[in-house]
């Protein structure tokens, strides 16, 4: 499985959610079928004349996404969890390890097996050297100054070259083609009002939007 396969299956997983809890209700095969039902429609529209089409949103109607309904927060909310669970902020991932590095420079430790002792098995064991400082100060020749701000000085220096990197590096091509399949592909309309002048004017139905089933879900 390659890491734009695992990046399909995210975006597909996510879309199926959103329309779970879209409204008003809609079984997301049937929705796909919609969709095909549209695509047919835009072929016809397109086979036409172009000195006889007439307008194309006046032939067509909305699109299916727009006939359903997810608040923006909620939306916002299960996209954020398939990026962190799928980890595809590579940009987050980097200052996330820089983080790590830094913290460890300062709290090392390291694998130490643990020898038999008798009856006692040997085991899989820790020790903690000295952090990056400590060594630093014993590498620095007596010279009259603060070794150990010297030391310091140098970390600081490291740390701060660290920030850089992960301020300069900026690869998010996953993150980016989930985001653009997911917010701007077909997931449900976050403008309740127009979904239901859409119902009504193109599907001639009165619908009804219950915002508590979100409050409910955020309760869960």
């Amino acid at each position: 499985m390659t890491r734009r396969d695992v990046l399909a299956d995210a975006i597909d997983k996510c879309i199926r959610e959103l329309y779970s809890l879209a409204q008003p209700s809609v079984d997301y095969d049937d929705f796909i079928e919609q969709n095909k039902k549209y695509l047919e429609k835009e072929k016809e529209y397109n086979a036409l004349p172009k000195n006889e089409r007439p307008p194309y949103r006046e032939y067509m109607g909305p699109k299916p996404f727009e006939f359903y309904y997810l608040p923006k927060e909620v939306f916002k909310e299960i996209a954020d969890s398939y990026v962190d669970a799928y980890q595809f902020d590579d940009k987050q991932n980097l200052l996330n390890n820089i983080e790590t590095l830094k913290n460890y420079c300062q709290e090392p430790i390291i694998d130490k097996w643990i020898e038999r002792n008798g009856d006692e098995p040997g085991y899989r064991g820790y020790e903690h050297p000295d952090n990056l400082v400590k060594q630093l100060t014993d590498l620095i020749p007596d010279s009259g100054f603060d070794k150990s701000a010297v030391a310091e000085s140098v970390q600081n220096k490291l740390f701060e070259f660290l920030d850089m990197a992960g301020e300069f590096f900026n690869w998010n091509s996953y993150l980016n083609g989930f985001n653009t399949h997911v917010y701007l592909g077909g997931t449900p309309n976050s403008n309740k009002e127009a979904v239901i002048e859409n119902w009504k004017k193109y599907r001639n139905k009165d619908i009804e939007i219950d915002e508590s089933k979100y409050k409910e879900e955020e309760d869960d």
